[in-house]
């Protein structure tokens, strides 16, 4: 359920748009949409879920200010014969200005999760897609989609809400994944030695990626400097090991580092190693990009987690190399720490999770620059489902 943008490590990617009015063709599909939604909302055979999360964090860094964030997620599934649909609604707090998260992004996945093109939080339909059921376990989803909720996936490090909070831990820094977009995802189970295959093509650019953050410019598939995100990977799942390896490319415009008019595509390989055994559970992730485009183009992580009596315990450290194109210091890498320890409430249906982070952050030289720095993080986490 990964939302976080890292603007530091996108900053490289920066995409100029044209504002363009609504077309006929766009107009269509925001009606069929419409319909949809309200088709599945009066469905009695309906499947909903859902949770809300709340975060607390306060730092050693005297420029960032404490800070209180919030959000929600609604998930409505509507099975059918030939497969099943899916509305994802999200919605999120407005973060300060000077909060932790601010100064630094990485240490709270949940916050900004949905933002108006003022900065403001909001509501949003994140998802609204639906899954084709084939022969011999193969699927295939289309519509409104979420890439990185397909590719580098792990059991332990892939939910800011209920594992780890900090965005190193949810996803590959070295993968320039979109935002919510217009998409498909294709998969085959694995069987014998051949192993599961995931395969996703989707716009270069989702819905926080765009100026307007509009659904109208999600839909302008032919605007200036857009491209496409392909990615793929095959997964070996066993009892106690998994191993998942994968290569992606995103063909829209990306500025060579030092060049305000030369752009390359940017394109990557990772790799994620999991293995657990009774109460302990490990992960391991490795990624590379092109160093030329990419802030970060090498990535790697460690995490553990041990299930225990009184709730679960989580331990990860996370290593971002800064493409040497981009520093501009000595300090040539992002650093993420954090330990959690996960306390259950309701009779499991909530959980509450004091966590303590220790983060550096580059200086580099981007059109977002973040200054050099370090900090000590303490927070606490209060999520309910349903």
């Amino acid at each position: 359920m990964q939302r976080l943008k890292i603007h530091w490590r996108r900053a490289a990617a920066t995409v100029r748009h044209r504002h363009r009015p609504r077309t006929p063709g766009q107009r269509a599909i925001i009606w069929i949409v419409t319909v949809l939604v309200s088709g599945v909302a009066a469905a009695e055979d309906v499947q909903w879920e859902g949770g809300v999360t709340t975060v607390y964090q306060r730092s050693d860094d005297q420029q960032s200010e404490a800070e209180l964030t919030a959000s929600a997620d609604l998930f409505a599934r509507l099975s059918r014969s030939s497969g099943e649909w899916l509305l994802y609604i999200e919605a999120s707090s407005s973060a300060r200005s000077d909060g932790v998260s601010a100064f630094y992004p990485t240490v709270n996945g949940d916050a900004r999760s949905v933002l108006t093109s003022d900065g403001d939080g909001g509501v949003q339909i994140s998802e609204l897609n639906y899954t084709f059921f084939m022969q011999e376990g193969r699927t295939l989803m289309v519509g409104l989609i979420d890439p990185s909720a397909w590719l580098d996936r792990s059991r332990i490090t892939n939910d800011e809400n209920q594992q780890f909070l900090n965005g190193s831990f949810v996803n590959n820094a070295t993968i320039a994944f979109p935002d919510y977009t217009l998409g498909g995802v294709y998969r085959m189970k694995g069987k014998g030695r051949r192993p599961e295959l995931t395969l996703v093509l989707a716009g270069s650019d989702g819905i926080s990626d765009l100026p307007d953050r509009s659904y109208q410019d999600l839909l302008d598939l032919t605007s200036e400097g857009r491209g496409v995100f392909l990615g793929a990977g095959g997964s070996w799942l066993f009892e106690r090991a998994s191993f998942r390896v994968g290569a992606w490319v995103r063909t829209d415009d990306h500025l060579v580092a030092g060049s305000d008019t030369d752009t390359e595509t940017n394109y990557g390989l990772y790799g994620v190693y999991g293995w657990q055994a009774g109460a302990n559970a490990m992960n391991v992730r490795v990624g590379l990009a092109n160093s030329d485009v990419s802030v970060s183009d090498r990535f790697l992580s460690f995490a553990y987690q041990r299930k225990t009596r009184y709730g679960l315990f989580g331990l990860g450290v996370a290593h971002t190399a800064i493409s040497d194109e981009f520093q501009v210091s000595k300090r040539d890498r992002g650093f993420d720490s954090e330990i959690y320890f996960r306390i259950p409430v309701f009779d499991g249906n909530g959980h509450i999770t004091p966590s303590i982070q220790y983060v550096e952050v580059p200086d580099i030289d981007a059109s977002e620059t973040v200054t050099s720095s370090s900090a000590t993080v303490i927070g606490a986490r209060f999520h309910w489902f349903f």
